[in-house]
C-alpha cells in the first residue's frame, strides 16, 4: 500500500515537473525578428523601410570652415571667423510602374557662434517621371552644376536663393535633356556694398519662368543652357555652360550669362529690381576654370569670374582626401572691386574640414 502511495506521489511530481519544463522552454523562445534588408537597386547605402518595399538612404556631413583674411565678398576684414554646419538627408526610392517615385529630405544646422545657430529645411522634394515638385535649389542653379569646386564659388554670384518650385525633364544625365519650370523665386540676396548690404528677391502673382536645353557625355564634356523670366523684375537671365575633359587629369569650364535690364530703374527713390535669375553686377558676367588631379589624394582646382560693372574674382584650392569620407580643402580668394560694389582689393580664404558620412 505504500509502495502505491509512494508511486502515485513520484508520477504527480513528475507530471509537474514536466509541465514547468515545457512552460519554461515555450517562454525562453525569442520573438520573431524581421531584419533589415540591403537594397541595392539603386546604389550603395540603401536599405528597405521594414514592412515596405521603398527604400531608404540616410546620409550627410559635418563640415568647420576657418576664414582668415579680408572677405572675398565685401572686403571686410574677417579677424578669426568660424562656421560649423551638420547635414542630415534622407533619400527614398521606390520602383513604381511610372518609373522610380523619389522623395527627397535635406536638413542643415548652421552655427556661426554661440548666439547665432540656426536650423532649416534645405531642401524637400517629391520626384516621379521627370516631373518635381518642393523646394531646393533653382534648377537655375543645379542645372549646370553651379561653378567649379570651389568654397567660394559664387562671389560674382550665378544664381538666386532657394525656392519653391515645379519642373519637369526629358532626357537622363547623359544625352540630350530639356527642362522647363515654374519656380517661386522669393529669397534674400547679398549685395556686398553698403547701404544696402541685402536685398531681397519678391515672388508674384505668376511664378518665373525657367527652361533649359544640354547634351552631356558620360566622360565629362558636354554644353548646356539655362533661361529664366522674372516676373516680379520683368527681366530675363539666362546662362551657358561648356565643359570639356582633356584627359584623365585634367578638365576646364567656362560659363557666361546675360541679364536684361540690370539697371532697371523705377523711378525717383525706388530701387532697383534685382533680377532673380541674374544676380551678378552688369549686363554679363562670366566664369571659368579648370581642375587638375595632382594625386591619388589631391586636386587643385582654380576659377576666376569678372562682372560687366568690374568686379573681379579670382579663387585656387587644393582638395585633399585624408582617408574615405575626410576632406581638407585649403582655399586662397582675391577680388578687386570696382563700379558699385566700391573700389579696392581684398584677400583671404578658408580652410574647410569636411566629413562626409
Amino acid at each position: 500500500m505504500k509502495i502505491s502511495v509512494l508511486l502515485g506521489m513520484a508520477a504527480t511530481v513528475g507530471l509537474a515537473s514536466g509541465v514547468h519544463a515545457a512552460d519554461a522552454i515555450v517562454a525562453a523562445e525569442p520573438e520573431p525578428m524581421e531584419y533589415v534588408r540591403v537594397c541595392d537597386a539603386f546604389g550603395t547605402g540603401y536599405f528597405y523601410i521594414p514592412g515596405t518595399e521603398t527604400c531608404l538612404k540616410i546620409g550627410g556631413y559635418v563640415r568647420f570652415d576657418s576664414n582668415y583674411g579680408e572677405s572675398p565678398y565685401d572686403g571686410t576684414s574677417n579677424g578669426w571667423d568660424a562656421f560649423t554646419r551638420g547635414t542630415l538627408t534622407f533619400d527614398a526610392k521606390s520602383d513604381t510602374e511610372y518609373g522610380t517615385l523619389v522623395s527627397f529630405i535635406e536638413l542643415r544646422s548652421d552655427a556661426n557662434n554661440v548666439y547665432d545657430v540656426e536650423t532649416y529645411l534645405n531642401a524637400a522634394f517629391i520626384q516621379i517621371a521627370g516631373f518635381r515638385a518642393g523646394y531646393g535649389d533653382s534648377r537655375y542653379d543645379i542645372w549646370l552644376n553651379s561653378a567649379g569646386n570651389i568654397i567660394n564659388d559664387d562671389v560674382i554670384d550665378y544664381t538666386g536663393d532657394r525656392t519653391n518650385q515645379v519642373s519637369y525633364v526629358y532626357g537622363g544625365e547623359t544625352g540630350f535633356s530639356a527642362l522647363i519650370g515654374l519656380e517661386e523665386g522669393s529669397g534674400s540676396y547679398d549685395t556686398g556694398f553698403a547701404p544696402e548690404p541685402t536685398g531681397l528677391y519678391h515672388g508674384h502673382d505668376f511664378p518665373h519662368v525657367i527652361g533649359g536645353l544640354r547634351y552631356y557625355q558620360e566622360e565629362g564634356m558636354g554644353i548646356g543652357f539655362i533661361g529664366g523670366y522674372d516676373t516680379n523684375a520683368e527681366a530675363f537671365g539666362g546662362k551657358i555652360r561648356v565643359d570639356v575633359k582633356v584627359n584623365d587629369k585634367f578638365s576646364v569650364f567656362l560659363m557666361g550669362g546675360y541679364q536684361s535690364d540690370w539697371d532697371n530703374d523705377r523711378g525717383p527713390g525706388a530701387s532697383r529690381r534685382l533680377n532673380y535669375y541674374g544676380p551678378w553686377f552688369g549686363d554679363w558676367a562670366v566664369w571659368g576654370g579648370f581642375a587638375a588631379t595632382l594625386t591619388d589624394k589631391a586636386s587643385l582646382n582654380v576659377q576666376g569670374a569678372y562682372e560687366e560693372d568690374g568686379t573681379f574674382a579670382a579663387a585656387l584650392n587644393i582638395d585633399y582626401a585624408v582617408t574615405e569620407g575626410l576632406k581638407f580643402q585649403p582655399e586662397i580668394n582675391y577680388t578687386e572691386f570696382d563700379g558699385e560694389r566700391g573700389n579696392g582689393g581684398a584677400i583671404g580664404g578658408t580652410i574647410r574640414l569636411q566629413r562626409n558620412f
